[in-house]
């Protein structure tokens, strides 16, 4: 071959390979860009609705929402179409109180009343609405009656009212009693308690962070409860549950975690991880645990707080369709 047709052909190669590199790019960026618009996709699932407006005399902070809810785990609603939700409050006076809102739509929200003062402290609450007596039961965690450990633990109480709108009225019962409850927690430590009723028994979920969440059961609302085991192994605090398909599934995080961490239980005594970090919230990089759920017209709605800075929250609320849901669980599951 003479020199020419030698650099002809060397150019020729040279040609080649640079079009099998250019076209390889090209592919990759356009399997990376399919990849990243398919993650955009299954992201959208979750409309992420920002913080609520609520608008509170001298308040500072709000956490810990749950919605009032019967015995079996259904929503209380009221004859005129109100939700209604019970959550901690700090006020700009120092009190710490529970406070409860209502919605009709998930979207507005109105400020219904406080707590006694007397009660101050008592909040991170979970309130039922029984039927059968006409009262609220609203189970509470003095935080300003601690036992300080290694960590600070709260003791768990109970008020009673036969009113959702005059809180003010709710009358505080004092501290529960639970039997056979782990030394270190006993007679009554702990925080966010979480009850559902199951056949003949009432469930009570109790959180202790380090040291561990909790059962404990009764066959009445009021003060006293048997300790029952270990529930969920693991730093955790503050779930909120939801059923589908009649399996129990748990969303519940930490105060300093990046996400809501998917359990799933068949019975309400033995729990399963199914996703770590199951839901997050791409605006906030630490999420602290605190949330409430519902199922409304095939749609679950999660209402969560956020952190703001200085010790502060607000809360969020994102929605997912149930059949998507369903989905992104069947995924992991």
């Amino acid at each position: 071959m003479n020199p020419l047709s030698k650099i002809k052909h060397e150019i020729i190669i040279v040609i080649a390979i640079s079009i099998i590199v250019v076209a390889t790019v090209a592919a990759f960026q356009f399997l990376s860009t399919k990849e990243v618009k398919e993650e955009e996709k299954e992201k959208t699932k979750w409309v992420y609705c920002g913080a609520i407006t609520l608008l509170v005399p001298d308040m500072r902070s709000i956490k810990d929402p749950e919605f009032v809810r019967y015995p079996d785990h259904r929503v209380f609603r009221d004859s005129q179409g109100f939700y209604y939700i019970v959550a901690s409050f700090f006020k700009t006076d120092g009190a710490w109180l529970t406070g409860v809102i209502k919605t009709k739509d998930l979207r507005s929200y109105t400020f219904v009343g406080f707590t006694p003062t007397s009660m101050d402290g008592k909040i991170a609450p979970y309130c039922i609405y029984n039927p059968d007596d006409g009262k609220f039961y609203l189970y509470y965690s003095d935080w300003k009656n601690t036992v300080d450990i290694d960590i600070r633990l709260a003791r768990l109480g109970l008020a009673i009212g036969t009113d959702i709108n005059s809180p003010s009225e709710f009358a505080d019962h004092g501290y529960l009693t639970i039997e056979n409850m782990p030394e270190i927690l006993s007679p009554n430590l702990g925080w966010d308690p979480y009850i559902a009723k199951v056949d003949d028994a009432y469930y009570m979920l109790i959180s202790a962070a380090k040291y561990e969440m909790h059962l404990a059961t009764a066959k009445n609302l009021g003060t006293k409860w048997n300790y029952t085991k270990i529930a969920v192994t693991g730093t955790l605090e503050n779930p909120t549950l939801f059923c589908l398909n009649s399996k129990w599934y748990m969303l519940v995080g930490i105060y300093n975690g990046r996400g809501y961490d998917l359990y799933s239980s068949e019975d309400l005594k033995y729990w399963n991880i199914v996703k770590k970090n199951f839901f997050q919230d791409g605006n906030y990089s630490e999420l602290p645990s605190g949330s409430t759920s519902l199922i409304v017209d095939g749609v679950f709605y999660h209402l969560y707080q956020v952190p703001l800075g200085e010790d502060r929250y607000e809360l969020c609320l994102a929605y997912i369709k149930v059949e998507d849901l369903i989905a992104e669980i069947n995924k992991v599951e």
